[in-house]
């Protein structure tokens, strides 16, 4: 039998030791709560000084404001020496702005009444003459479409037996098309994003492809944007002598000194083919011949400085440089597509240009209203070439290029929509 009184003595170290346990918590959560009501107290009086220190002062936002104007719809040509060779659009600019009697102001357009003239002077009368500025800050522009690839796409219905027969006929077809039309001069090429089908019909051509060259010099800025060495926030003016009377451009309305986001010039060129935006872009990505050399070095067929010849559609013979080539023209578009898919975020504002480009003439004239086209278009009236490059997504994604010279315009834009359509007929019966 234990002794009794060892046990008393252990239960009582026990009942201690608790005891101790407990006023230790207490006088933790004591502590805790008088260091938050120090705290409680000193957020109030250091808003109390605060309150007094600003009472009384008011923060005015101004926000710039936008007023439309229809932009000049000139079309005019270009020598192909120039980095901006001519074309025709259809699609007005977004950055649309007001004209005004004193272009060379810098502040925000508002109405200021008139100072009143002396009395006894002659003046208005009783009405308030007004002076109205013009805004030449960089507008903001409201939401553009956006364009997004789908997710998946669906499954082919055919057996491979039957498309490779299928494929075999298509390429016989541009073949015969493009043979069948002597009196033009034909380039194209042909690649699909699913496959590895591949194939083009006097792809190494040079033709001059007017502002069709636009879609790989947008992209080398948003490279350079990936990479951290440019900004597309950078504020550009406007300066009248980006304007001549051979430069295709929508900007003819735009005061002198107006300023753009370089962003914004950038979907100008892509999406309206503007070559006064493109110059400004082209001016701010520096050294025009380190950046024509770093070009050159992404051309895999016709190097596009050096000086081709070559035979137009006529016979006669020619001799420059600034050419390119369906090839070249349909890799730089195969280019954008990978880039975009493994950067969507940093190439978005390309796909989006591309996107919502005029549609109603070329590629777009021969494939459905239903398939999304992303394409850049470029036309030179003196070279009678008219060149198309574009990524359709139907069934399958694919890149389709014809470049064309031809007798008229309208010529040259039957010849694409033809290949277009053959192409895409080709894709929908795998599908059907």
């Amino acid at each position: 039998m234990k002794n009794p009184k060892t046990n008393y003595i252990g239960e009582a170290r026990r009942i201690k030791r608790n005891r101790m346990f407990i006023r230790i918590i207490v006088a933790g959560v004591a502590i805790l709560i008088v260091s938050f009501a120090i705290f409680f107290m000193y957020i109030l009086s250091l808003k109390k000084d605060i309150d007094s220190e600003f009472t009384g002062t008011t923060v005015t936002t101004v926000r710039p404001t936008t007023e439309n104007t229809e932009p000049s719809s000139d079309v005019d040509v270009t020598d192909p020496s120039d980095i901006s060779v001519s074309e025709t659009e259809t699609v007005p600019p977004s950055s649309e702005t007001d004209t005004s009697s004193e272009p060379d102001s810098t502040s925000e357009t508002e109405d200021t009444p008139a100072a009143t003239a002396p009395e006894g002077s002659e003046g208005p009368g009783e009405d308030t003459a007004t002076t109205t500025t013009a805004n030449l800050l960089p507008d903001v522009w409201s939401d553009r479409p956006s364009v997004f690839f789908p997710e998946k796409y669906p499954l082919q219905t055919v057996t491979h037996a039957e498309r490779d027969q299928s494929y075999t006929s298509l390429k016989h077809a541009v073949k015969q098309y493009i043979e069948e039309h002597k009196e033009s001069r034909i380039g194209f090429y042909y690649i699909n994003l699913n496959t590895s089908e591949s194939f083009g019909y006097n792809e190494a051509q040079p033709f001059v492809v007017g502002s069709a060259v636009y879609l790989p010099l947008t992209m080398m800025l948003y490279d350079d944007v990936r990479a951290g060495t440019r900004s597309l926030d950078t504020v550009l003016s406007f300066q009248k002598s980006y304007l001549s009377d051979k430069t295709t451009s929508k900007m003819r309305d735009v005061p002198e000194g107006k300023q753009f986001f370089l962003c914004q010039l950038a979907y100008l060129a892509l999406c309206d083919g503007d070559s006064a935006a493109m110059d400004m872009v082209l001016d701010q990505m520096g050294d025009t011949s380190g950046l024509m050399t770093r070009f050159s070095q992404m051309c895999s067929c016709v190097d596009y400085m050096a000086v081709q010849n070559y035979f137009d559609y006529s016979g006669k013979q020619h001799s420059g440089d600034h050419r390119s080539s369906a090839f070249d023209l349909a890799s730089f578009a195969e280019m954008l597509y990978w880039r975009y898919m493994s950067y969507p975020q940093d190439y978005q504002d390309l796909i989006d240009a591309l996107g919502n480009a005029d549609r109603t003439s070329g590629l777009g004239k021969g494939i459905p209203s239903d398939a999304l086209l992303l394409h850049r278009s470029g036309s030179n009236i003196d070279f009678h070439s008219e060149s198309d490059v574009g990524i359709m997504i139907a069934d399958e994604p694919v890149v389709i290029c014809v470049t064309v010279e031809s007798a008229t315009p309208e010529e040259s834009q039957e010849i694409q929509a033809a290949l277009g359509a053959l192409v895409y007929n080709f894709i929908s019966y795998c599908h059907a």
